[in-house]
């Protein structure tokens, strides 16, 4: 692991960099260093304009908790250069002007807190079984929708079509109610999904779109790193309220794992084709699958998604998504891909009578440190 020493402190500007230029921030210069410390995470040492994170928490947490801290000791920074002495002379080390910096930042208030423990319940960066309980309402709300969604399996076409009207009109009706009643903006929350991804592929994107076209979230592709090799990836995170994040979720990873499945079961069968085949018929799903959704949607009587009201009227959560990134970089789109007609129609078929169903169990569940956690499995095939 010391060999990555270096790779880890690039690694640590960058996101320092990024952090100050997304809020359009400037500060004196400040170097960056590591610890042997497992007593304090992080610490910034004002004197020598030195902010320094344990070498321990690097190793042993999950990367979106190292920036956490990384975060925290900057806004520790930040107050010192940003405010002026007779007012920084007046605050304690996590008061006001220490907090509201950091709302203002976009940090996780669980990084806001005055001592940050990693070794007991946190922000899990990673989809777990663990969340809190949802409020009653959004609770059976998000349950009927699963049950509805399942239902929309029928092999009976009539059946599979108004359950998914059914599940587009209680979605939208609740989405709807929560949009008027106001900005609630403590209400939602912000969900990373391992996607793990060393590029990002028309399947990728594409599973994206149909987590924000349907389900009143709002996504986003985030770097994310792994320590232990050295190796830049992508995740995704998902910004919703917490019924809204939690369904979304529960659908990328269905998606994930049933375009993996349903292609090894098309590929036995029909083998031959190369990637070429695969590409076609996993994009071909998604397609087939988002248009079952906006079938629904449409016989639900609203043509431009789940509901074209809610977005307009959901203030709260563009905002909370503007405040955790507030420069957005679009990504390219990458090559083009030979394209197998063939396999594409297949795919399309496929993904119009895909059933949903519940995850398992502890399925994807992980420890606090995340050196155990399982992820959505990224093909080989999709790697440089």
């Amino acid at each position: 692991m010391s060999d990555f020493r270096a790779a880890w402190l690039r690694q640590l500007r960058k996101a320092y960099d990024n952090l100050l230029w997304s809020h359009g921030l400037s500060a004196p210069p400040v170097s960056l260093g590591l610890m042997k410390s497992t007593r304090l995470w992080g610490r910034w040492l004002e004197e020598e304009r030195r902010l320094v994170l344990s070498e321990a928490l690097i190793m042993e947490q999950p990367w979106p908790a190292v920036l956490g801290i990384l975060a925290h000791e900057t806004l520790h920074q930040l107050v010192g250069d940003l405010t002026p002495a007779p007012i920084r002379r007046d605050q304690r080390p996590h008061g006001p002007a220490f907090q509201s910096l950091g709302v203002r930042l976009g940090v996780d208030p669980f990084y806001l807190k005055p001592a940050v423990d990693l070794c007991g319940p946190c922000p899990r960066p990673w989809p777990d079984d663990e969340a809190a309980p949802l409020p009653d309402r959004a609770g059976r709300v998000l349950e009927k929708v699963r049950k509805l969604l399942a239902l929309a399996g029928s092999p009976v076409a009539t059946e599979a079509q108004a359950a998914m009207s059914a599940a587009a009109r209680l979605l939208a009706r609740h989405n709807l109610d929560l949009a008027e009643a106001g900005p609630a903006e403590q209400t939602l929350e912000y969900r990373r999904i391992p996607l793990a991804a060393r590029r990002l592929d028309r399947r990728l994107t594409l599973i994206s779109h149909i987590l924000s076209r349907h389900f009143f979230v709002k996504t986003i592709f985030v770097p994310g790193y792994d320590p232990r090799t050295d190796q830049e990836n992508h995740d995704l995170e998902v910004l919703g309220r917490p019924e809204n994040a939690r369904l979304a979720e529960h659908v990328c990873l269905f998606l994930l794992e049933r375009a993996e499945t349903l292609w090894r079961g098309y590929h036995r069968d029909r083998p031959g084709g190369g990637l070429a085949a695969r590409h076609s018929f996993i994009n071909g799903l998604l397609t087939g699958f988002d248009q079952k959704l906006e079938a629904g949607a449409a016989e639900a009587g609203s043509p431009d998604g789940f509901s074209a009201l809610v977005p307009v009227r959901d203030r709260a959560l563009e905002s909370f998504y503007r405040r955790r990134h507030p420069r957005v970089v679009r990504a390219g789109q990458g090559n083009a891909r030979r394209h197998c007609p063939e396999s594409a129609r297949a795919g399309r078929a496929a993904g119009a009578a895909l059933t949903f169903h519940r995850p398992l169990t502890g399925a994807t569940g992980t420890g606090a440190t995340g050196a155990g956690a399982a992820r959505p499995a990224i093909s080989q095939g999709d790697r440089p």
